[in-house]
Formats: structure tokens, C-alpha cells, sequence
């Protein structure tokens, strides 16, 4: 719980830089033709700031119930949904509209690794 947290805490403060700090990050990694449309990047970055804020909200959460893990199921149980859906779902769509494989497969991967320690935890609570 304390290393997911962690992970979603720093993922949180590297897109928070992004968002407020360094906006063309954004652009640069958006598939054409969104990337040159200051609108579309404007509306996905305001959508992705959503997301961003979600993941902070469960990493702080998860550091916090890491106090307390066998009294955490539930929460370990919405990581891992979220990590299907908002992950590996999400993912694959996205591959499948022309984000770019490379960027995303490794997300998978990790995708993955939580999705399958979560349910380990789960399972031997």
C-alpha cells in the first residue's frame, strides 16, 4: 500500500508540473491532429487534471490506510478496480485511437503488477 501510494503521490506532483508548470508537455505528446489544436489539448488537459487529482486523492489514501491494512480492504479493492478500468481499459482505448503503444504498454505493465499484488494482499487478509 505504502509503495502504490508513493508511486500515485509522485505520478501526481509529475503531472501537476505539467499541468500548471510546463502546459506544452501535453501538446508534445498528443497524437496529430490533437497536439496543434489548442483546443483539444485545452480540453484534454482540463479532463486529465481530473484524473490527476483522483490519483492524489488514493495515493494519500493509500499511505494512510497502509497504517492499517487488514482494516483496508475495501480501499485496496477500489485501487484495483480503478487499475483494471482506468488503467488497462483505458489504455487499450487509447492505443486503439493513436496514442502511441510505447508510451502506454509500460503503463500496463505496472497496470498490472498492482492489479495482481492488490488481489494477493486481498486474498491473504
Amino acid at each position: 500500500m505504502r509503495i502504490v501510494g508513493a508511486f500515485y503521490l509522485l505520478l501526481t506532483a509529475m503531472n501537476l508540473w505539467g499541468l500548471f508548470l510546463n502546459p506544452p508537455f501535453f501538446a508534445e505528446n498528443l497524437p496529430e491532429p490533437f497536439s496543434s489544436d489548442q483546443l483539444a489539448v485545452r480540453a484534454f488537459t482540463d479532463a486529465w487534471m481530473v484524473f490527476v487529482f483522483e490519483l492524489g486523492v488514493l495515493g494519500a489514501m493509500l499511505v494512510y490506510g497502509s497504517r492499517n491494512p487488514a482494516g483496508s480492504k475495501l480501499l485496496v479493492l477500489t485501487v484495483i478496480f480503478a487499475e483494471v478500468f482506468r488503467g488497462i481499459v483505458a489504455d487499450a482505448i487509447w492505443i486503439t485511437r493513436g496514442y502511441e503503444a510505447s508510451s502506454y504498454l509500460p503503463f500496463m505493465v505496472i497496470h498490472l503488477i498492482i492489479i495482481i499484488t492488490g488481489w494477493l494482499f486481498v486474498r491473504n487478509v
